[in-house]
């Protein structure tokens, strides 16, 4: 690094570098294996926060993608990465849950292996298609289920993750059925829907939020009870189709599982600077996240609680790891 480069450094490393306390501080770069494809909302929150988070820890902060397994790849990933602090996981909380119930039976809990730091944001999952689909709102949406059924086809970020449950809950519900196409990743399922090469797509709201503005997609229904303020004009599935339907999605940090407190409590406290800088906030606010930043304790008791209200929406269900 030139001079210029360690003076920047330098400058920003003194922005909030009281807030790590003085029992941990990381001595060499940090790595943010993101658990998708390049392009979707864990990525675009972790990227957001990627130059705070370097300025707080006073260390260049790498952010990498590993999509796949609707994040069950890059969690057994960082599972297996060494426990000292300088690598991170930023993942989807209900998709580690999901995949857990679905695959942990077999082929064991990733979440075994890995240590909360903290639920960086929520958000809606929102049902959106493309302006060819002649689909204009969500009654409309299930209207082509019951005449099409299998014959429709819907976007999903990975079979099992929350979108697909979220479909599947619903359209159970009503008694439809659709097809489902999985992605890795919700960059991926957003070049496609775009294409028109899928009918529509359930994704986490902010991922869309530039094109459904732009008229490139329609948005159809928002997951959560009630409507999104980033989109007040989109219902939610709950006032429309399915009355008290309400399940956001949630996205945090982990480490790999013997990582130190004190290198927890310390990471947990720089995610929390860099979500809560002035523009990081507003630039997240706008796509239609909702700030959480807890703590580590908190995220944990909220992935716990997930897990129990899934697996008995799943097991009642009959949705396996390989269904479609």
């Amino acid at each position: 690094m030139n001079r210029r480069g360690l003076l920047v450094a330098g400058a920003m490393a003194g922005l909030a570098r009281p807030a790590l306390g003085a029992d941990w501080r990381p001595s060499q770069p940090l790595r943010v294996l993101v658990a998708a494809a390049p392009g979707g909302t864990l990525d675009i929150h972790a990227r957001a926060a990627q130059g705070p988070l370097s300025a707080v820890l006073g260390q260049t902060v790498i952010v990498e993608n590993q999509g796949g397994g609707a994040g069950r790849v890059a969690a057994l990933q960082m599972g297996r990465a060494v426990p000292d602090g300088h690598n991170m996981l930023v993942a989807s909380g209900d998709g580690l849950v999901l995949q857990d119930i679905l695959a942990g039976a077999r082929h064991g809990k990733a979440r075994t292996n890995l240590r909360a730091v903290t639920m960086t944001i929520s958000a809606a999952q929102l049902l959106v298609t493309h302006p060819r689909s002649g689909i204009t709102d969500v009654q409309g949406y299930f209207a082509a289920l019951r005449a099409r059924g299998d014959r429709v086809t819907l976007a999903v970020p990975g079979i099992g993750g929350i979108a697909h449950i979220i479909s599947e809950m619903v359209n159970r519900e009503l008694g439809v059925n659709v097809t489902h196409v999985p992605y890795r990743g919700g960059g991926p399922a957003t070049l496609d829907l775009l294409a028109g090469q899928v009918d529509a797509m359930i994704i986490t709201l902010p991922a869309v939020t530039t094109h459904v503005r732009e008229g490139r997609l329609v948005p159809l229904a928002v997951s959560t009870r009630e409507r999104d303020p980033a989109m007040p004009n989109v219902p939610s599935y709950s006032e429309t189709v399915a009355p008290g339907f309400d399940v956001p999605s949630t996205q945090g940090v982990l480490v790999p599982a013997g990582t130190p407190d004190a290198a927890v409590a310390a990471l947990e406290e720089a995610w929390r600077t860099a979500l809560t800088d002035a523009v990081v906030r507003e630039r997240l606010q706008a796509l239609g996240f909702v700030i959480r930043a807890t703590t580590s304790a908190a995220f944990e008791a909220n992935l716990a609680s997930s897990e129990t209200r899934f697996a008995q929406v799943i097991a009642a269900a009959g949705i396996r790891g390989d269904d479609g």
